[in-house]
């Protein structure tokens, strides 16, 4: 493991470019139509395949090697094109492991999920899955480079959500999640929802009230408040999906903001110290290697 220093927030240009993107990207988004079977594990098994062709599409060779303590399995980072469907961009670092998308539906009824996939304006990748009730289903490897990527998510029933999947260069075992959450609406990201908590060193003499919140860009999407008492200690708090966001702590007499991943395999690891009751959030971010 090895830490990345956390990222600035705020919008860029190539950010709002992106969103643009997607509006285009999503209205053109069913035009492909797949189904599932049953493999006879107990679970459904995706046999659909993507519409749109990869731009390249040339095999090569990799080293798998397996830890025998752990029983994981590695592979070494290619040096050709992947084999079938993954997409690559020109000059772009190739992931070390697959990265495709999981789609898992929570509700009690059968959903049909469309995921469009597109890189600067290009959707490479689209695909329809048939989940049942509290079944999911996993797609073939989608992307094989180090980029950002649009998608676009729709239910058969005209439910809609857009996910910029950014894949940085030292985030190797990336993974697209899709959910049609118990409520009914849809999510994508980078992780399963998920409990989190964050480490609070309170070096105040008394206990302070502590509000937590965790912002994207639609807004908050966790806030909570719990009072700490003085010495060590910890808040948790439930993430939705997977996803790039803002983490904000409130004490008696100030705030501090710092950027917070909550990824498969890059998930930030958050300390809050309490003086004179301001909080101040250290921040680490693991990833695997």
């Amino acid at each position: 493991m090895r830490a990345e220093d956390t990222r600035e927030s705020g919008e860029t240009t190539d950010s709002m470019h992106r969103r643009a993107l997607l509006a285009a990207l999503g209205s053109s988004l069913l035009g492909a139509a797949g189904c599932l079977s049953d493999d006879g594990s107990g679970g459904p098994a995706a046999t659909a395949t993507p519409t749109d062709p990869s731009p390249t599409r040339t095999t090569h060779e990799r080293t798998r090697t397996t830890d025998r303590q752990t029983g994981t399995t590695r592979e070494t980072p290619s040096t050709g094109t992947p084999t079938g469907d993954a997409y690559v961009v020109p000059g772009a670092k190739r992931i070390l492991g697959p990265a495709g998308a999981d789609v898992r539906n929570a509700t009690g009824e059968a959903a049909t999920v469309t995921v469009a996939v597109a890189y600067e304006g290009d959707r490479f990748y689209e695909r329809t899955f048939d989940v049942g009730a509290g079944a999911e289903a996993a797609s073939e490897t989608i992307v094989a480079s180090h980029a950002t990527y649009d998608v676009v998510v729709e239910t058969g029933d005209g439910r809609r959500t857009t996910y910029e999947w950014s894949i940085p260069e030292n985030w190797h075992w990336p993974r697209l999640t899709v959910l049609v959450a118990e409520d009914g609406s849809v999510r994508a990201g980078c992780a399963w929802p998920s409990e989190q908590s964050v480490a609070v060193e309170n070096a105040d003499g008394s206990a302070r009230d502590l509000t937590l919140t965790l912002s994207g860009d639609d807004g908050t999407v966790v806030e909570t408040t719990e009072t700490v008492p003085a010495g060590e200690g910890s808040v948790a708090f439930d993430v939705p999906i997977g996803d790039e966001y803002d983490l904000r702590v409130e004490a008696t007499d100030g705030a501090d903001t710092a950027s917070y991943a909550a990824c498969y395999c890059r998930t930030t690891r958050a300390t809050v110290e309490i003086r004179e009751g301001v909080p101040h959030i250290d921040t680490v971010l693991p990833v695997c290697e």
